[in-house]
């Protein structure tokens, strides 16, 4: 890896390791299929969206022990050789499964239990769902894909499996997260 004019360099085959040895804050970013793809800083509003989500996921867990809830784009080991590192905007992870390890030994090893993936500024919604089936194809068992404008939640589960939900209907957590629910609008505001 070089820095040249500003911009990072990496080697195309990046690993684990690689990765767990860049500053975060000064080189945010994901590895897909063995290449570093840098990440920028989101806005103000993703970051409420995040915020919002991790809060009514949090008090899911307080209510069902078991769940640990991560927000800011948790790395999440997605495949091997080559090496696949994603971070989602929120997840949930069962506890046993949690990593205990500093660098690359800290990420999660495969997908979260549910991933949520926040479509912002700088992303397409293509993107994003291209993600949400990595997730899916590395054991998630939800996604949830939310676009702040219309407002509306997708929600895809194992196999192939699509809801699109709007500002008045209700996310729930299905087979995932037994009992959790809320208004999609509650997302957003």
């Amino acid at each position: 890896m070089s820095v040249i004019a500003g911009r990072i360099s990496t080697p195309k085959d990046m690993t684990f390791d690689e990765a767990a040895r860049l500053d975060p804050d000064a080189q945010a970013g994901e590895i897909v299929d063995g290449e570093w793809v840098p990440m920028t800083s989101n806005t103000w509003r993703h970051g409420e969206l995040v915020v919002n989500v991790s809060v009514l996921l949090k008090l899911y867990a307080r209510e069902h022990p078991g769940w640990s809830v991560a927000g800011g784009d948790p790395g999440t080991k997605l495949a091997r050789d080559p090496d696949r590192l994603r971070g989602p905007d929120v997840a949930m992870a069962r506890v046993e499964r949690l990593p205990t390890g500093r660098g690359a030994d800290g990420w999660l090893d495969g997908a979260p239990d549910l991933a949520v993936e926040i479509l912002g500024d700088g992303q397409s919604a293509s993107e994003l769902l291209k993600k949400a089936l990595e997730y899916m194809a590395a054991g998630a068992a939800m996604v949830w894909v939310i676009d702040p404008d219309p407002a509306r939640v997708m929600v895809l589960t194992p196999p192939d499996h699509v809801r699109i939900l709007g500002r008045e209907d209700t996310l729930d957590g299905g087979a995932v997260l037994p009992g959790f629910t809320c208004k999609v609008a509650e997302l957003f505001g």
